[in-house]
C-alpha cells in the first residue's frame, strides 16, 4: 500500500503513508543522492529500519514552531489556498452574492 488520501464518512481528512512508502520516498529523494567520483555512481541512502524513520518522520510533522504551527499545518495552508486557486467550490468570500451575513475575523 502506498500513500492513500481519502476522507472518511465523518468528513475526515485521513492521510495514510506507510512506512515502506516513507523508505522509498527517502532513497528516491534527489536532494539526498551522492555521486561517486570514483566509480561514477550516484549513491542513496539505505533505510536500515523502516518503522523507526517513520517514527522520525511523525516527530518531526509533530514538531511546533513557537507559534504553535507544524509542517501539516503549513501543508494545509497550501492545498486550503491551492484548492481556491483552482476554483473550489463549498467556499464563498465576502465580495460573492452568496455569503450572505458577514462573518468577522478572530
Amino acid at each position: 500500500m502506498s500513500l492513500k488520501v481519502s476522507m472518511d464518512k465523518t468528513g475526515a481528512i485521513v492521510i495514510r503513508i506507510p512506512a515502506s512508502t516513507l523508505k522509498q520516498v527517502a532513497t528516491h529523494l534527489p536532494a539526498f543522492e551522492r555521486h561517486d567520483e570514483a566509480t561514477g555512481d550516484i549513491l542513496v541512502p539505505k533505510v536500515t529500519d523502516p518503522k523507526l524513520f517513520a517514527k522520525e518522520v511523525l516527530r518531526t510533522l509533530r514538531s511546533e514552531e513557537e507559534d504553535g504551527t507544524t509542517l501539516v499545518h503549513e501543508m494545509f495552508d497550501k492545498a486550503i489556498e491551492e484548492a481556491v486557486e483552482q476554483g473550489a467550490e463549498g467556499i464563498v468570500f465576502p465580495e460573492d452574492k452568496e455569503y450572505g451575513r458577514k462573518v468577522f475575523a478572530r
